[in-house]
């Protein structure tokens, strides 16, 4: 239900990309007072002199850095954006840093969230690692929010361990929530080299380097454009939702190959370096977005448009 004083919203993490996207969403409205808690401010000049913005720097595994932010603020939902592992650096020597880091802290935060009394939280989990390998009958028809859950990547077990405590949270202390599975986002402020194909090839395009792709190119994800992940958080948000799980995503497959052969269309030709495929990766990942649009109304960009978009804003953004 909507109130008429200004909701504070609190997004840790708001300097990466899906954060950078939803403050620019956020501050749109008059409606959102927003803080951010990153370790990095790339905050705008016209972000920083927003009455309701403020930007807080520090670690989010020193308790003391985070209790800052809930002593100096009466804070109404928490966004929590903040990952240090990728599915492809997560297993292995990392499994260890993966627990600590992240699934340490995000159980810190709901220990101060309820220290402070603050009501909400909305998690990014992954829509991409958290069901693992798909049954049967979901590979043809998409990956509902029911199907079983056993990751075979320690980023998605992680995930799946902070929804279970946010579960508990709720059960304990009250505290509502809003966990979103997200599918493969891409689009404008994306900053890693490695990780998220779309934006990954068009780097490597516009700076002429060879393309990299791990097996034969049939792994079919779902990719959803990053402002339309944006406008579905504030949406949900803005409604009230709680205490559901729901996928974002496209609900539409595409391997590989289909991206390359998009970007192509868009780029022009490109080399391509064919590397061995990686025991991690799942085969194909589709989500089943039918519960999101009974929700709210949801229609994703095309993934033609998508990708046009991202490529002009890096061309116009990004030093090559």
């Amino acid at each position: 239900m909507m109130i008429n004083r200004m909701k504070r919203v609190l997004i840790l993490g708001g300097s990466g990309f899906i954060g950078k996207n939803l403050v620019e969403e956020l501050l749109a409205d008059d409606f959102y007072s927003v803080i951010v808690f990153d370790s990095t401010d790339n905050s705008s000049e016209k972000e920083k002199s927003r009455k309701n913005f403020k930007f807080y720097s520090g670690n989010f595994n020193a308790e003391a850095d985070l209790e800052k932010v809930f002593q100096e603020n009466k804070i109404d939902v928490v966004v929590h954006l903040i990952s240090t592992t990728i599915p492809a650096s997560s297993n292995g020597a990392n499994i260890v840093y993966d627990i600590e880091s992240n699934l340490v802290g995000a159980i810190r935060l709901l220990a101060l969230m309820k220290k402070y009394n603050v009501p909400k939280i909305v998690f990014a989990s992954s829509g991409g690692t958290i069901y693992g390998l798909p049954e049967n009958d979901a590979c043809a028809s998409g990956i509902a929010e029911c199907h079983g859950n056993n990751p075979i990547c320690s980023h998605g077990i992680i995930k799946l361990a902070i929804e279970k405590y946010i579960h508990l949270y709720k059960y304990l202390n009250n505290i509502d929530y809003l966990i979103l599975r997200m599918s493969n986002p891409y689009g404008e402020y994306h900053s890693s080299e490695t990780q998220g194909l779309i934006n990954v090839i068009l780097k490597k395009v516009i700076a002429k380097h060879p393309v990299v792709i791990w097996g034969d190119g049939g792994i079919v994800r779902d990719y959803i454009y990053v402002k339309d992940c944006v406008k579905a958080i504030k949406r949900l948000i803005d409604k009230g939702t709680v205490n559901e799980i729901l996928n974002i995503g496209s609900g539409t497959g595409r391997s590989i190959n289909d991206i390359i052969e998009i970007i192509r269309e868009i780029t022009g030709d490109f080399k391509i370096k064919r590397e061995a495929g990686r025991k991690f990766d799942v085969p194909r990942v589709v989500l089943d977005t039918s519960k999101l649009k009974l929700i709210i109304d949801f229609r994703p960009t095309s993934i033609e448009t998508g990708i046009k978009n991202t490529y002009e804003w890096l061309l116009k953004n990004e030093p090559f």
